[in-house]
């Protein structure tokens, strides 16, 4: 069986290099509306808001804020639609007592990769200011690890011969703004839920690690390539 953090290595880099090949293309072909594409880079923090850790504990009982660095390549269909590619890899480390027997003198953490698809909508185009709500969907082989990068798998708490590991279905959705600093670089900062299929009885237990919600903080920068030195207006659009 393959590893799973191997196989998302290979997912991850997979999906940036298509995107890389792919969107340059379709930015050129669209050059005359503006800020076709950009590429923006968020580090920020993880919230867990609701969801089990065990049948006596809550995920946020158990960790602590996570922190992660996600990146986003944004392809502007229109002066408000925008179809957004993205990978996020984020960790939250467990708290000193709630960690494992054998693991006391680590760090073990949730270790939360990101792949989604989103489409975000801008309430208002073509100023320096731009309010956005995005939705979209991914995937997430998330793990229990005795590191935040790399190490071993920890053990699932109520069945000791599973891995405490699994990929699963990511729904989000949330709220930003972009600011534009100059013609090619804009300022950007978002909150986003991710809803988290991660229920798993067989493994985890019927009323073990299950269904999570997650609040992501980002802020960052995005660098936009292909169009014109600013976006196109609504008024321009409209013509």
């Amino acid at each position: 069986m393959d590893d799973p953090m191997t196989s998302g290595t290979s997912l991850a880099k997979r999906i940036i290099a298509i995107a890389l090949l792919a969107f340059p293309a379709m930015g050129a072909s669209r050059a005359e509306s503006g800020r076709s594409l950009g590429i923006g880079l968020h580090p920020g923090m993880l919230l867990s808001i609701h969801g089990a850790y065990s049948d006596s504990e809550t995920l946020g009982d158990t960790v602590i804020p996570g922190v992660g660095l996600g990146l986003v390549l944004r392809y502007r269909l229109s002066p408000r639609l925008s179809l957004d590619a993205g990978y996020g890899y984020n960790w939250m480390f467990l708290k000193a007592e709630k960690r494992p027997s054998g693991y006391t003198d680590q760090k073990p953490a949730l270790v939360l990769p990101l792949y989604t698809l989103s489409g975000t909508v801008f309430l208002a185009s073509g100023g320096n200011v731009e309010p956005y709500l995005t939705l979209g969907l991914g995937l997430c082989p998330w793990r229990f690890s005795s590191q935040a990068f790399g190490g071993s798998y920890l053990a699932a708490p109520n069945n000791g011969d599973e891995r405490f590991s699994k990929t699963s279905l990511d729904l989000n959705g949330g709220l930003g703004i972009e600011i534009k600093l100059w013609s090619r670089l804009s300022l950007s900062a978002e909150a986003v839920y991710h809803l988290l299929f991660a229920e798993d009885a067989a493994k985890f237990g019927t009323n073990g690690f299950g269904r999570q919600g997650f609040l992501g903080i980002r802020a960052g920068l995005v660098f936009h390539f292909g169009g014109g030195e600013s976006a196109e207006t609504d008024e321009d659009a409209e013509r």
